[in-house]
């Protein structure tokens, strides 16, 4: 299991967490909306910046702007913004002997990609295909018309070595909160362990507060409140064959120069994990 720490595409609290990247050698960059809604952002220049100061390391994963940037709207937009983050990424893999992950959200249900989506990203696919450092991820989102979980139906349905997932635990809490359901009910209907073991590759991970996560901005990927609540959320992934993946501390906080409140989940995961 490798933890890796989340910072922004200007590294705010970076030196906070670089004893946890330097020990892992994985990080995951969030970045902005650099050039208006919905357009391209920089990858190169914050890749190059990256491996300045942080020379050992092995893996990055970027995550694209939160808002208005979900997989379907950058494609019928401009399929030609994937292709060249793709085309980025390869390029910068090979520079660097690195693995680079480019991940997207999708708000729509598996029905929607099939009809609509899924022969573009097969076409997207055979940019990196054969491509062993560089993977295209899919995260869950909590949106209101699916039952299973969209993402891992999308993955064995394209079956292709290079698609992977993401899986979002507190996206998990605010659809099961959003439907007033038991978690551990919920997680039953919501996710298949078999396609969960074949086609997860990293877990955003992070605590709902509030039973919330989606009306108040604050309850939303906050910090476990103590490592119970945290073994609880880490125990019931690990029942869907999700132990052993890359984790993302995925984690909100009032200050992002000093990053105690990642700095704390990453400490309370550590000891979690070596629990067994």
């Amino acid at each position: 299991m490798n933890i890796y720490p989340k910072t922004s595409k200007n590294f705010e609290g970076l030196d906070k967490l670089l004893p946890y990247v330097e020990k892992y050698k994985g990080i995951e960059i969030q970045f902005f909306d650099e050039n208006g809604i919905m357009s391209d952002f920089d990858i190169e220049s914050a890749i190059n910046e990256l491996m300045k100061r942080v020379p050992d390391l092995k893996e990055v994963t970027i995550h694209p702007p939160l808002c208005n940037y979900d997989f379907e709207l950058i494609v019928f937009k401009d399929i030609h913004i994937i292709e060249r983050q793709l085309k980025t990424i390869v390029k910068l893999s090979d520079k660097y002997n690195i693995k680079i992950n480019l991940l997207y959200h999708t708000q729509w249900c598996f029905e929607k990609h099939r009809e609509l989506t899924l022969d573009k990203l097969r076409e997207l696919l055979k940019i990196i295909e054969g491509r062993k450092n560089v993977l295209f991820l899919l995260e869950n989102l909590y949106m209101f018309d699916e039952t299973e979980c969209a993402v891992f139906k999308i993955a064995e349905y394209i079956n292709h070595p290079n698609l992977k997932v993401c899986f979002d635990n507190c996206h998990m809490y605010c659809k099961n909160n959003i439907n007033k359901s038991n978690i551990e009910d919920y997680i039953k209907k919501y996710l298949n362990p078999d396609l969960c073991k074949k086609y997860i590759y990293q877990v955003h991970f992070s605590y709902t507060a509030n039973n919330d996560g989606y009306v108040v901005r604050k309850t939303h990927g906050r910090v476990h409140r103590n490592i119970d609540e945290l073994e609880y959320d880490y125990n019931l992934l690990k029942e869907y064959n999700m132990g052993d993946c890359n984790y993302i501390t995925e984690v909100s906080e009032d200050d992002y120069d000093n990053r105690e409140d990642q700095i704390n989940e990453i400490e309370m995961l550590e000891k979690v994990a070596n629990r067994g």
